[in-house]
């Protein structure tokens, strides 16, 4: 599948041609306003791999996020400060135009209990593939961290990064998704199966729903932040508690302030 883009940079062309990736997607113009909601938008009930690259050093973060998570990743790394300190830190050292969220590959299944091993594991691939600088963890879902000289050993071993480059290459192959297949990953995700309840049940929740209201959020400069059916997705896409919020829509100006 060709990746949803606008335009690349020079720098980020040559990063992604040099480690051999085929994204799914990208964007570089951090600094738009747009973007967040982009982000939001293109990968709603979607998970997998990806990649933050500070295209003035070059030094990028990788991660994974179950289904539905992708938004709330980039998020909290980039703007709430929420996630990796290393890339907290790079981000007010060069600003959010250094740099670019890239959606490295697309994990096929709704993510649960049983196979997030299998997410993980993808997860390490990449970590031992490309070496990200920026991470503190030397294996997905473990709290053990690099040591500089275990870097410096694997980037000295022979045809070391060609072979890793030429493996991530071979794990690409055939597994690009069409639009189509996304669509449906993401409607799988978005209608999985819900627990059965009872009539008297769920003509409560109906009640319920005609009663609630969409939480419609607002960056400072009256730019539209996105739209949430709950003060339960707010929280998630925002970084913050639900209570936070709860108490930001209770006060007469309804701002909610950032940590």
């Amino acid at each position: 599948m060709t990746p949803r883009r606008r335009s690349i940079s020079e720098e980020l062309t040559k990063f992604i041609s040099e480690k051999n990736l085929n994204p799914v997607f990208i964007y570089e113009d951090l600094g738009d306003k747009t973007v967040k909601s982009r982000v939001l938008n293109d990968t709603r009930g979607l998970s997998g791999i990806y990649l933050i690259l500070n295209k003035v050093t070059l030094d990028y973060y990788i991660g994974s996020a179950s289904t539905g998570k992708f938004h709330a990743r980039f998020s909290n790394h980039l703007f709430n400060f929420n996630g990796s300190k290393v890339v907290k830190n790079a981000v007010k050292k060069y600003g959010i135009s250094s740099f670019a969220f890239i959606v490295l590959e697309l994990f096929p299944e709704i993510v649960n209990k049983e196979n997030n091993k299998k997410l993980l594991d993808l997860e390490d691939f990449y970590f031992k593939s490309l070496l990200p600088n920026y991470n503190i963890l030397t294996e997905a879902g473990s709290s053990f961290g690099y040591k500089h000289s275990e870097i410096t050993r694997l980037k000295m071993k022979t045809n070391y990064s060609e072979e890793r480059r030429l493996a991530i290459g071979n794990l690409n192959k055939g597994k690009r998704f069409s639009p189509s297949t996304i669509e449906a990953m993401r409607g799988s995700a978005l209608n999985r199966i819900r627990p059965i309840y009872s009539e008297e049940s769920l003509q409560i929740a109906e009640h319920m729903k005609k009663k609630s209201k969409a939480i419609l959020v607002y960056n400072m400069d009256y730019t539209v932040y996105g739209e949430f059916p709950s003060i339960t997705e707010a929280s998630e896409s925002l970084g913050c508690s639900q209570k936070t919020i709860y108490r930001a829509l209770q006060t007469p100006k309804k701002i909610l302030r950032r940590r």
